[in-house]
């Protein structure tokens, strides 16, 4: 027997669970660690869970009026499942009022629940007690009955052999209904019949897990859930009681969080939790140790949750959840959220794409190639198309300029850098060994402004390199001009790409004009990887010697002997694991952006106090940051405009690229006095001053997009 293997599983202490001496509602940290604990197990449920979403379309509707309620039979097509039936009852008022989704245990019939045949059991027409009750409520078929041939069903649980057959693809029966749900939610949000903003979740046993797991799966933060029958630890469900349903539980989730765990990742949403001390499914000492912990939870994060021990057996108890959405869904509650509804920047892996991650840095460290393997290689191969040229993986951005800087041999020279940029462009010279000079930059593609160079170029004769940086993902058509003075000169360039990857001039990639690229792949940039950067060259030679010095100078791949001063500047297969699968999706982020950039345009173009960025129509930018300027004759500082953005309308600008030159830094204080002649900087001050970065990321949305225009323009002037 595997018993005793069984039981030492189940005995073990999820990763994530609740910690018993959290901290007091009173205290931030308290409510600040329950908050990260809940992402944290929201992300282990959608990943485990694999929904498929898919929208649900209504191809069939028909309305009619039965014994006082409005009453209308839907047939849904989803992409995914196919057809299935749906039914939505209401008050005969068709004012939008508040709403339930309801959603039933295993062996309850939509017409059940809808009381269109008499109910098998008291308190099995859920549906129509609600719509009875003031709310309106949809009701769908989960499918899960009479699919299979009863033949060679041969008397097996239907739900019992659908949820052993999805398990094969790696997926789970939960979380299938769970995707029903997230569709069917979406079905009612849309309803004339409803406000949106009222809508809460009932379940019943298997309706109740998917209920919870819709309700931490939907992106709501604050939608009131109602489950009955459903409650106490899966240890007790699943070995001791042996009632537990597959179909009511992700595969793998006890390593990581039990039942209990997952209701109180809710807080501090409405919860009310309903169980029979009669329910021969369920131990009532175990349910009520499951529901002191959630009470726990809730009261950690100063909120209550409503608990009811019934005398009932594996039921509902209809007044009581009638009740609950009555003091819930009376008004519009404000959203619980403390963090800004439209984040500066939102960093997104689809389910699917997380997994191929993990798979990745499975192979990694099966294979104990934990660097510069076969992913990192892979690496290097799909960003070609992107950079025009071959490329070299390294470290980080900063590392790729150090690099290129010292193959060019810059130490005791000078390097020229735009005023305007990252502090770390110019910080890599410095450590390959050169002095620092500031170019101002122009203000039409926000490159280094060509006469400045040209000037810089003649007071600097020891000029080794040349940086050029292309500032939010714009290449600038100055480039041109300055490529020409640097070939006059004979002096290298290295182009500073960290914010360009994707963009072009004319047609042409950066990282694609100079003798260098240098690109980021920092977790703020167009493309991530977590910590990484990448080189491209034309010169094979120069891309071996970017690879000789990425690995500690050794004088050729697999040598023990090192012929330059080189560093650890390798990237691992870990970082590139996330870095392959954001580069395959990247044709879809950058016409993202640029979609979103269209729209901002358009949204901005009557708001008066600001004026977007124009970018050059040769220059294809892959808006890295979607800029605008504020009236500098407006009232408005850009601090003061941030701080009533985020306190007033919970959004949050990115930063700025860059709110202080490179002059006006300590490190470069003794430098200023000696160089003055290249100052003030007038263009570059000027642009530093009142530029502003709106957020944009991939899954920023167009409502999103609405609510920053609406706060801009209820803000300026």
């Amino acid at each position: 027997m595997q018993l005793r293997h069984l039981r030492r599983l189940l005995a073990t202490e999820p990763t994530l669970r609740h910690a018993k001496n959290a901290k007091n509602a009173d205290s931030a940290g308290g409510v600040g660690e329950h908050a990260g604990r809940a992402r944290r197990v929201r992300a282990v449920v959608e990943r485990l869970a694999r929904v498929e979403r898919a929208p649900l379309v209504t191809v069939e509707s028909t309305a009619s009026v039965r014994e006082g309620l409005h009453h209308e039979r839907l047939v849904f097509q989803s992409p995914v499942r196919g057809s299935f039936d749906g039914t939505l009852l209401a008050p005969l008022d068709p004012a939008p009022g508040p709403a339930v989704l309801v959603l039933g245990g295993k062996n309850a019939r939509l017409d059940q629940l809808t009381g269109d045949v008499p109910p098998d059991h008291p308190d099995r027409n859920v549906a129509e007690q609600l719509a009875r009750a003031g709310f309106v409520t949809l009701s769908f078929d989960h499918g899960i009955g009479g699919g299979l041939d009863a033949g060679r069903r041969a008397g097996r649980d239907e739900g019992t052999l659908l949820a052993h057959a999805f398990a094969l693809t790696g997926r789970s029966l939960l979380g299938a209904l769970t995707g029903d749900a997230l569709g069917a939610l979406d079905v009612l949000d849309a309803h004339p019949r409803v406000d949106p903003l009222r809508v809460g979740l009932f379940g019943h046993s298997l309706g109740a897990a998917v209920a919870l797991h819709t309700a931490l799966l939907s992106g709501r933060q604050d939608v009131p859930l109602c489950t009955a029958s459903h409650l106490g630890s899966y240890q007790a469900l699943f070995e001791r009681l042996l009632t537990g349903h597959e179909g009511a539980v992700l595969p793998g989730i006890l390593e990581y969080a039990d039942l209990p765990d997952l209701y109180g990742t809710l807080a501090p949403a409405p919860l009310q939790l309903q169980y029979g001390t009669a329910d021969s499914y369920l131990d009532p000492d175990d349910a009520r140790a499951a529901a002191d912990a959630v009470r726990e939870t809730y009261t950690n994060v100063g909120a209550e949750v409503e608990v009811h021990e019934l005398a009932m057996g594996h039921g509902t108890h209809v007044g009581h959840a009638a009740g609950f959405f009555t003091r819930t869904l009376a008004t519009t509650r404000p959203p619980t959220q403390a963090a800004p509804q439209v984040p500066a920047q939102r960093i997104h892996f689809e389910v699917d794409e997380r997994r191929t991650v993990l798979d990745r840095v499975d192979a990694a460290l099966s294979s104990g190639i934990l660097t510069q393997g076969p992913q990192v290689a892979r690496f290097e191969e799909l960003a070609h198309p992107w950079t025009g040229t071959d490329t070299a993986a390294v470290a980080s951005g900063s590392a790729a300029l150090e690099i290129a800087l010292r193959i060019i041999g810059v130490a005791g020279r000078t390097v020229l850098v735009p005023v305007n940029t990252f502090f770390a462009t110019a910080a890599a010279a410095v450590r390959a060994g050169a002095a620092v000079r500031f170019v101002d930059i122009e203000l039409d593609g926000l490159g280094m402004d060509p006469d400045a160079l040209h000037a810089a170029l003649d007071r600097h004769p020891d000029t080794a390199a040349v940086l050029p940086v292309h500032i939010g993902g714009i290449v600038s058509p100055a480039l041109d001009p300055v490529l020409a003075h640097c070939h006059r000169y004979g002096i290298p360039v290295v182009e500073d790409a960290a914010h360009a990857f994707g963009a072009t001039l004319d047609g042409r990639p950066a990282g694609s004009f100079g003798r260098f690229g240098a690109f980021s792949f920092f977790p703020t940039k167009v493309a991530v990887s977590g910590e990484g950067g990448l080189l491209s060259a034309a010169s094979a030679d120069d891309l071996e010697q970017v690879r000789r010095w990425r690995d500690h100078g050794k004088s050729a791949q697999g040598s023990t002997l090192h012929d330059r001063p080189g560093g650890n500047w390798r990237l691992s297969e870990l970082h590139a694991a996330v870095g392959t699968v954001d580069l395959e999706r990247f044709t879809g982020t950058l016409a993202a952006r640029r979609v979103l950039a269209a729209r901002y345009d358009a949204l901005l173009a009557d708001v008066p106090g600001i004026r977007p960025h124009a970018v050059p129509a040769a220059a294809g930018s892959n808006y890295y940051k979607y800029l605008a300027y504020l009236d500098p004759d407006g009232p408005l500082d850009r601090p003061l405009l941030k701080k009533l953005l985020r306190e007033r309308h919970g959004v949050a600008l990115a930063g700025e690229v860059y709110d202080h030159l490179l002059c006006d830094h300590p490190q470069f204080a003794r430098q200023r006095e000696l160089d003055a002649a290249g100052g003030p900087f007038e263009r570059a001050r000027w642009f530093a001053r009142h530029h502003v970065a709106l957020p944009l990321y991939p899954s920023l949305t167009e409502a999103e997009q609405i609510r920053v225009v609406a706060a801009l323009r209820s803000e300026l002037p």
